[in-house]
């Protein structure tokens, strides 16, 4: 049995105490934000709780779940995860595999254009412009196709794909199978941990996008949950309903509606993420040098 060193172990300490850290550091907000949403009023307006709950209240949590622009809010980005995760995850495969082929003879160039695109883009008024004429202004499209294919998920996912062997392909083509064909019925199938990934990039960031639809969507109706939270947060918008407050009562947890909110559009990728995380490390570690 191999003998550990004083200074593997010293080293093993140390990493194990910097992971603590970093794991309170990113806990106790998490932490904080829940217990002042299920705080009584009188604590969160008096500002008298650190870290665990001070009295027990609801009743917040009751207003905002009886705001129907909540429920709208949540529908709008559900649709726009659900379908621009699809129609991203479709394009960037269809870009990587061509830029995967050798006998490809545009390989090269596109992959320096794609390459240069992930230090160059539109501004704002170009990419405005652009929706407008192209009549997607103030419709769910301008969320779902802009944000259509990432550079840097094409270059990932073309980096996966080049290690599928090159026998497959000579030996589908030799078969008569066409590009399309190979692509869904071998390169699919073999590629799931990278369609993993993608889904899961595109789905968190399609979930927590709200500068596109600040811009292009100034229909309330088609919001989604990030631009109302936005809303309630930085305009100080009641997340009651009925708009405004009224009442001493409601004004006195007006500062907690705000912290309800901010849970309620935490939950879903808190749920979801501990058990899709290794998908978000597989990501990170293709293309890199194995023994």
């Amino acid at each position: 049995m191999k003998r550990i060193s004083t200074g593997d172990r010293m080293l093993t300490a140390v990493t194990y105490i910097v992971c603590f850290l970093a794991a309170c550091i990113t806990a106790y907000p998490l932490i904080y934000i829940f217990s002042m949403s299920i705080s009584s009023p009188e604590a969160v307006v008096s500002n008298s709780v650190k870290l665990f709950p001070k009295g027990f209240s609801l009743q917040a949590y009751e207003m905002v779940f009886k705001n129907k622009d909540i429920w709208l809010s949540y529908y709008n980005t559900v649709i726009y995860t659900v379908g621009g995760t699809a129609v991203s995850v479709l394009l960037t495969m269809l870009a990587a595999y061509p830029l995967s082929r050798r006998q490809f003879f545009l390989r090269r160039p596109l992959s320096l254009f794609f390459s240069i695109s992930m230090f160059f883009t539109g501004t704002l008024v170009p990419m405005y412009l652009l929706i407008n004429r192209l009549g997607l202004y103030n419709t769910r499209m301008a969320i779902i196709l802009p944000t259509g294919a990432a550079a840097y998920y094409i270059i990932m996912a073309r980096t996966f794909l080049s290690t599928i062997p090159e026998s497959l392909y000579e030996s589908a083509k030799i078969d008569g199978a066409g590009e399309f064909k190979i692509l869904w019925k071998i390169f699919v199938p073999l590629s799931k941990p990278i369609v993993a990934v993608l889904v899961l990039y595109y789905a968190v960031q399609q979930w927590n996008s709200y500068f596109n639809a600040m811009v292009y969507l100034p229909n309330k109706n088609l919001q989604p949950l990030q631009l109302y939270l936005m809303k309630v947060l930085i305009n100080n918008e009641s997340a009651a309903s009925g708009g405004a407050i009224g009442s001493a009562s409601m004004s006195m947890i007006s500062l907690q509606l705000k912290y309800v909110v901010i849970v309620v559009a935490l939950i879903p990728i808190l749920c979801v993420y501990p058990f899709l995380q290794k998908y978000f490390t597989k990501g990170m570690m293709i293309g890199a040098v194995k023994e």
